[in-house]
């Protein structure tokens, strides 16, 4: 792929060899291992840059019997029902920059996890999940300091941020990043339950999870001194601030339901976060917090066409001591798209769009795809942003870039 980023001066050559073997010995025992690398060649804010990277895919085992399977390894967990932006989809981090230009289907890091599902009489559903060790969610895969698509490159480069002097605006001052992750440990793993059932033609979901947030929230701390090598008589390092990254514990307690009337299928989806952080603004100080996201849409088939449309309201507020250092936000999300396959399923449109109307945001991207031959396809995109507020699309609002990808299937 070829995309080119033209008002913060990036122009990328992505290129990815993908391998999956599925293998099923027999009814009970299934393994799937995938794997891709990705290789960039970029020129980005008049830097050329180069990068290597190998990822694990789905990599997994699964044991299936009459009434419940048991997976583990590498996986993507798909929790509900919602069309690219769903609420309760907490289990896996997202790649930004693959989410942008292809889809949140494709934009799916997969993490280490056991999963076991029960299918029960009434065609009940318990899927139970646990995930080990945490992974972060990541602006870009691919030389991520100096991608375009990462919202800290423009402050922050090879661990140190350029950031306004509190109570001075306008004027800035260079820190120190410093990273807090997670441990690997068993007290800091991940898991949770959903459970389905269909009742009278309506599908619902019910879900519970407690993991970590994806994205660090970055906030102003203070250093503790150091005291350096020399022993007794040295003093101790001054104390300094720097800026540090942290995620923050969630606990989601979600539901869904779909259903299907002809053509037409109604799903809805909503996320209660019991507990998770929050902050008023980049850098500023992280509190306890709540948020809620409820969403309802349809998917509907009007001959070769498949259209969506989503609004999600959203509300967060800040809980305890430290509420009123944050004030509650809130607000509505409509997304919405649109795809049409012709010519025996060889040419494709599709358009995506997401829009805040309380911030005054939008990100639209265009697609048309053309398969030349059974094993080769053609494919040119184009995204724009607008809006300049402080949710997550008025960040990316310089973001705007075209591409043009190549596939080849052997």
């Amino acid at each position: 792929m070829v995309d080119a980023l033209p008002n913060v001066d990036a122009t990328e050559l992505r290129v990815r060899l993908d391998e999956v073997i599925d293998v099923e010995f027999d009814d009970q025992w299934v393994i799937k291992v995938g794997s891709w690398v990705d290789v960039l060649g970029a020129q980005r804010r008049g830097q050329g840059e180069a990068d290597l990277v190998y990822q694990p895919g789905e990599i997994y085992v699964r044991h299936r019997r009459g009434h419940f399977d048991l997976t583990a390894g590498f996986q993507r967990i798909v929790w509900g029902t919602l069309d690219e932006i769903q609420p309760t989809d907490v289990i896996n981090p997202i790649d930004v920059s693959r989410f942008l230009m292809e889809g949140r289907g494709e934009a799916r890091l997969p993490v280490l996890a056991l999963r076991g599902r029960a299918f029960l009489p009434g065609d009940t559903t318990v899927d139970a999940v646990y995930v080990p060790a945490f992974r972060r969610g990541r602006y870009d895969l691919l030389d991520e300091p100096s991608s375009p698509f990462n919202l800290q490159a423009d402050q922050c480069q090879a661990d140190v941020c350029i950031a306004t002097t509190p109570g001075a605006p306008g004027t800035a001052v260079v820190l120190p990043l410093v990273s807090d992750p997670p441990a690997r440990t068993l007290e800091h793993g991940s898991g949770g339950v959903r459970v389905t059932r269909p009742f009278g033609g309506v599908d619902l979901g019910a879900s519970v999870y407690r993991g970590w947030q994806a994205f660090p929230l970055v906030a102003l701390t203070v250093v503790p001194p150091v005291m350096p090598a020399g022993g007794v008589g040295v003093s101790p390092a001054l104390t300094s601030v720097a800026l540090r990254e942290s995620w923050s514990r969630l606990t989601m307690v979600g539901g869904d339901l779909e259903a299907a009337q002809g053509s037409v299928t109604w799903r809805a989806e909503g996320a209660w976060l019991v507990d998770t952080g929050l902050q008023a603004e980049p850098g500023g100080r992280v509190v306890d917090g709540r948020s809620l996201q409820i969403g309802a849409g349809l998917d509907w088939t009007v001959g070769p066409w498949r259209l969506f449309g989503n609004a999600i309201a959203r509300r967060a507020w800040a809980v305890g001591p430290t509420a009123a250092l944050v004030p509650s936000t809130g607000g509505l999300q409509l997304v919405g798209g649109a795809e049409r396959k012709f010519a025996r399923d060889t040419r494709l449109v599709r358009g995506f769009a997401v829009v805040d109307p309380g911030e005054g945001t939008a990100f639209v991207r265009g697609l048309g795809a053309w398969n030349v031959r059974d094993n080769l396809w053609i494919e040119g995109s184009a995204a724009w942003f607008t809006g300049d507020g402080t949710d997550f699309l008025g960040r990316f609002t310089d973001r705007d870039f075209v591409s043009v990808r190549v596939k080849y299937y052997f």
